[in-house]
């Protein structure tokens, strides 16, 4: 805990009152759906009852669901880098000789922490919804499915996430192309990718 207390700002107690949070919803979902469950079936089919169960089912739950995942994500963030079926990438990534674009990043220190996860979630909560899900498929992949031989990004990387911190630096705007009116407006729709232009993001898979 913080030397403020445990009504400060740090992290640690902002994940803790969250956790209790989610807790305490999780709790008052059930207790909601118990008391209707145990009143008389009459009463069960009135407009209070209804409201009780809407509240019970769906406001709690998601309010419960929205907080695991602000302490999920908090948590795991990091995960990425502890799959051995990732350890290729992430030593690529890690290796000061590389010329791919996760290895300029991570020497020149351009994302400070949780490299993989920056680069590879949405920003926002939506971006963030995403990414368990994907996890969740991921897990699903290694314990059912096995590892594949070959492991592929399931769709483009968007070039909003590149434009999310590039695309005000003073470095990005001083490039002819990246102001060029004709080719502008396709680099902010996606439509040019920007590694039309630029290295590869990881290296190949290296066939055995």
């Amino acid at each position: 805990m913080s030397e403020d207390g445990l009504f400060s700002g740090d992290a640690e107690n902002v994940i803790r009152w969250v956790s209790t949070g989610g807790l305490a919803l999780g709790l008052a979902s059930a207790a909601v759906i118990v008391t209707v469950l145990a009143r008389k079936p009459p009463w069960r089919l009135t407009p209070p009852a209804k409201w009780m169960l809407l509240v019970g089912f769906f406001v709690l739950p998601s309010m419960t669901m929205l907080a695991g995942n602000v302490v999920g994500f908090h948590k795991t963030r990091q995960s990425c880098t502890q799959c051995h079926t990732m350890d290729p990438w992430v030593a690529d990534m890690k290796d000061p000789g590389s010329s791919t674009l996760a290895a300029a990043h991570y020497k020149n220190r351009l994302i400070n922490e949780d490299q993989c996860y920056t680069c590879h979630s949405g920003y926002g909560l939506a971006g963030n919804v995403q990414a368990k899900i994907g996890g969740v498929s991921h897990v699903l992949h290694y314990y059912i499915t096995g590892v594949p031989d070959e492991i592929r990004i399931k769709k483009p990387f968007p070039s909003s996430t590149c434009l999310h911190c590039h695309s005000e630096a003073a470095g990005y705007l001083k490039i002819e192309q990246h102001v060029d009116a004709e080719m502008k407006p396709k680099i902010l729709s996606g439509e040019l990718s920007c590694f039309e232009c630029h290295a590869a993001p990881h290296p190949k898979r290296k066939r055995p």
